[in-house]
């Protein structure tokens, strides 16, 4: 914008050569005022850039101005011009803070000059206050990058020691409100068999909105689940919000991908809040819905081996002789009941330790670790312990591991 300077003389001749011959050219916005009183009055209301003010005016002189800025703590950087100097006048002048003390007829050389004087102190002032405002947004910004990248280190943590999935993505919805100020989010599931979102966990919504399921084929939500692509929406394009009255002013849905197909959809909304999301907050939730996707990897596959080894379980269970399970790293995986008697030790007592904390025999220790071909099946017959002959069998499974069978018929 164009810097204000407030021209305050009753001589219309030099107010009209201060506008037309030095500050239009220079591209200054020029007010004008005729008298003293009147060159107060918008001095105060307009707080132009500068003043330049003859001394001696009707009502109120230049000093008598400068006098009643001061008293109403209004700094207005200002010159003063008079066409009878004195050294007293100019000492005031100067005490009121003035920046330049000029002497009629004016010259305009010397006049801009003192202009430029004049405002250079008012222009640093301003691009320091520029520059300090510019530096807190920038701290503002880093400050909550930090709290974004903690909460997110958090939420990592949450996903890589915690096999609660309930609690997991509570946890992600959670963050993501907080991290991009939202009023309310969700984390919404696909039930394949209906074509359905339905709300898997949530932040502050009511207990319809957490009810409520989303047809996948005429939803917004269904649209960035079927994109795979994330949406913002600001309050400039409000949607109505499918459960009640109210309208969404802002709102971000991004797609949780795993293996490559879309599973759900995680969002954030505000319905009174006017502050539109921005692209750092899409990259935020994306990150998080990231973690929300590893999380419920981790559940189904906890599951799935929790299945498969409850199975194995029952199967090896219903076996009456000692079976057990160690892993490539010869860690024992499984001990049925059999051989938890054969060995008198308790599965919980030695799962994930070495076979060697179970068979203090090394012949069959040896026996049971030797290197061997996947699907190979070994046996041998030994003395243990007891000093019964026991038949070993040894298979390797594909993936590492190895199942052992003793038989005898003293167990």
């Amino acid at each position: 914008m164009a810097e204000r300077v407030l021209v305050i003389d009753d001589s219309q001749e030099i107010r009209d050569f201060l506008t037309e011959y030095i500050l239009e050219p220079k591209g200054f916005q020029v007010l004008t005022a005729s008298n003293g009183l009147m060159g107060l009055e918008m001095a105060v209301s307009e707080r132009p850039d500068l003043m330049i003010t003859d001394q001696q005016m009707p009502q109120l002189t230049g000093l008598e101005v400068l006098q009643k800025l001061k008293e109403m703590n209004i700094d207005v950087p200002a010159i003063l011009m008079t066409g009878q100097g004195s050294e007293a006048t100019a000492v005031k002048a100067f005490r009121l803070g003035i920046r330049d003390y000029i002497i009629k007829p004016l010259n305009p050389t010397e006049l801009s000059a003192s202009i430029e004087s004049a405002l250079r102190e008012t222009r640093l002032s301003r691009e320091r206050d520029r520059l300090v405002d510019q530096l807190m947004a920038s701290n503002s910004q880093l400050q909550r990058r930090a709290q974004e990248l903690n909460e997110l280190y958090e939420v990592g943590k949450s996903v890589a020691s915690s096999l609660n999935l309930e609690e997991v993505l509570q946890r992600v919805v959670a963050s993501a409100v907080y991290v991009v100020g939202a009023e309310e989010g969700s984390l919404m599931l696909l039930d394949e068999d209906r074509n359905e979102l339905y709300v898997r966990a949530s932040k502050n919504l009511d207990s319809d909105a957490r009810t409520t399921r989303r047809r996948v084929t005429d939803s917004l939500a269904g649209q960035v689940l079927q994109s795979k692509k994330p949406v913002a929406i600001g309050n400039d394009s409000p949607l109505e919000r499918t459960h009640t009255a109210l309208l969404v002013k802002s709102l971000i849905y991004v797609p949780l991908i795993l293996e490559g197909e879309a599973i759900g959809v995680l969002g954030v909304m505000n319905y009174q809040h006017e502050n539109t999301f921005q692209s750092d907050d899409i990259r935020a939730l994306a990150a998080l819905a990231g973690y929300a996707t590893i999380a419920i990897h981790n559940a189904n596959m906890f599951n799935e081996i929790d299945r498969e080894r409850s199975l194995l379980d029952g199967v090896v269970n219903q076996n009456r002789d000692p079976v057990f399970l160690i892993d490539k790293e010869k860690r024992v995986l499984l001990l049925n009941r059999a051989a938890q008697t054969y060995f008198d030790q308790t599965e919980s007592s030695v799962l994930d330790k070495p076979v060697s904390a179970i068979i203090n025999l090394p012949e069959l220790h040896d026996f049971i670790v030797a290197d061997s071909e996947i699907g190979e099946a070994r046996e041998t017959e030994i003395i243990d312990l007891h000093d019964h002959p026991i038949r070993v069998r040894v298979i390797d499974i594909e993936g590492g591991s190895r199942y052992i069978r003793l038989r005898n018929q003293h167990v």
